[in-house]
């Protein structure tokens, strides 16, 4: 980041004044106040006062789907821009970004600056000859990757050559399993340890009325069905029924490392298993029957706040505050949920989900390589994101005094219910710089009860560096993942019976080219070294 002349500094005020003057008397939150002073390090070599328009692909913010607001309205956009003086073009990519990226390449209008929600569609970018190799250009910015942990950085390397940055730390052990405490001590039950007793637990929540109101009208359990089709392994995060499958120690689709070889967990006889268990729970009435329509994690932990389901897997913040005053709004209290271990499996697998891998990332385009002021003022633009410590609490917790405060240099949130936050929740689409462990941002109102579920479900992942470099890249990987998808949820519902499992793998193998498919899983973890 550069420090602005004082000739550009005063007309980058004046500039502001007469933005607020015209937004004075409006109520709209971006007040002159908010906006913090032009900070930063100087930068080796002459400044240029040349203005560059930069475009940014942003696929990473929080709120996709809450529009931006007009510069005028938008007091980080306008720190953001006189601290790098330029003009940012910030596009949001939502649910259909690919489509909205491919439109935007074919129209000749590749962004500067593109961001990728996973590495796998980066690679496939990279692949199509989008993205550049970074190595070259980073070396001149070291304070930018020494900003990230080691292991965040090494899955930004493919085929030997760095495509981008950490893009939005993700954090890990967020899901964990929960049980209503309040229904085991009304029915004198222990918790579950094992695939027995979880299935007990799950019969009596059912049908012993452990809410005591006398009516049939709670379940033992409740899961969803992602838009993907996927009772396992998928985009849509852990939501029942994986930690299911890895009780069993396998998972649907997910490609891993046993004793040296490849191994997709598809044709796995312990998946089948586990879709025996998940069968027996259907069977048993002890599943709500809504999992069938349940595709998103707001629907799922709506069932939470009902209070009409005893088991379930959600995120680790449950217990704070807020989602304690959605359940008593939406099911008229707040029962005693509480965090367990994962219940061991018959094979001594004891496991929740996957450590953390460095999904998202940031890369520059080909094309902003062909000029030269260009890529330097991004690449500054980028280090300023990652490294300003001036900017850092405007991005990660919104607009000062409004969102957020300090005291003693110590930025702290401000209550959301003083102030209507759907007006500023465009803000979290800056946010992806913060940090995992940024305690500030997660504010967290019950914390001993909160990182205790954290250091709890952090005790229980699994290694993960082989799945998520994988790349479905060969013409039969759709069909062959729907036809998984299809048969798992035929075999759980019974509309195909399991005696059939022989038949499904010998499908899979023939018709759909597993061993195929494998070869090339073993070819692409190869190319990123992690298999010799």
């Amino acid at each position: 980041m550069r420090k602005t002349s004082y000739a550009s500094l005063l007309l980058s005020l004046a500039v502001l004044s007469g933005i607020v003057a015209g937004c004075s008397g409006n109520g709209n939150s971006g007040a002159n106040n908010s906006e913090p002073a032009a900070s930063g390090q100087p930068q080796t070599g002459e400044q240029t006062d040349k203005k560059i328009k930069l475009s940014f692909y942003n696929t990473i913010g929080y709120r996709q789907t809450t529009p931006m607001p007009a510069l005028e309205q938008d007091p980080i956009r306008q720190m953001i821009e006189k601290d790098n003086n330029i003009d940012l073009e910030m596009t949001l990519g939502g649910e259909n970004w690919k489509d909205k990226l491919n439109l935007l390449i074919t129209s000749s209008q590749i962004p500067d600056i593109i961001t990728f929600p996973d590495r796998a569609s980066a690679v496939k970018y990279y692949d199509q000859g989008l993205l550049a190799d970074l190595d070259e250009v980073l070396a001149q910015y070291p304070e930018l990757t020494a900003s990230f942990e080691p292991s965040r950085l090494e899955p930004m390397i493919y085929k030997g050559k760095t495509i981008g940055i950490p893009a939005s730390e993700g954090v890990g052990g967020v899901n964990g399993w929960w049980i209503n405490n309040s229904w085991l001590q009304a029915l004198k039950l222990s918790e579950p340890t094992n695939p027995q007793e979880l299935l007990e637990v799950m019969k009596a929540f059912t049908f012993n009325d452990p809410d005591g109101n006398g009516k049939n009208d709670t379940y033992g359990f409740v899961a969803m069905l992602p838009k993907d089709g996927s009772l396992g392994y998928s985009t849509a995060g852990p939501k029942g029924f994986q930690q299911i499958f890895w009780m069993f120690g396998v998972q649907p689709n997910f490609v891993d490392m046993k004793d040296g070889k490849v191994v997709v967990y598809n044709t796995d006889p312990k998946t089948k298993e586990a879709l025996q268990f998940i069968k027996d729970m259907i069977d048993a009435k002890v599943v709500d029957p809504d999992w069938v329509t349940i595709d998103d994690g707001l629907k799922l932990d709506n069932k939470m706040y009902q209070g009409k389901v005893g088991i379930m897997v959600a995120d680790w913040r449950r217990m704070e505050p807020a989602d304690q005053q959605k359940m008593k709004d939406t099911g008229g209290s707040t029962p005693d949920w509480k965090q367990i271990a994962p219940p061991k499996g018959p094979h001594g697998d004891q496991l929740l989900d996957t450590q953390v891998f460095q999904q998202s990332l940031l890369g520059l385009s080909k094309e902003v390589l062909k000029d030269a002021d260009k890529t330097k003022r991004a690449m500054e633009f980028i280090e300023y994101l990652y490294t300003s410590k001036e900017a850092y609490p405007y991005l990660a917790y919104g607009i000062k005094d409004k969102t957020f405060t300090e005291a003693d240099g110590k930025p702290k949130l401000i209550d959301k219910s003083s102030y209507n936050e759907k007006e500023v929740e465009w803000r979290y689409n800056y946010a992806f710089v913060r940090k995992a462990n940024d305690s500030v941002y997660f504010d967290f109102k019950n914390p001993t009860v909160t990182n205790a579920n954290h250091e709890l479900n952090m005790s229980y992942l699994k290694e993960n560096n082989i799945n998520p470099r994988i790349v479905d890249t060969d013409p039969m990987a759709q069909d062959r993942l729907k036809y998984v998808n299809e048969m798992m949820l035929k075999f759980v519902t019974g509309k195909e019976p399991l005696s059939n499992w022989d038949a499904y793998v010998k499908t899979l193998q023939d018709k759909f080219k597993q061993a195929d498919a494998i070869a090339v899983y073993e070819q692409q973890l190869k190319d990123d070294g992690v298999l010799k």
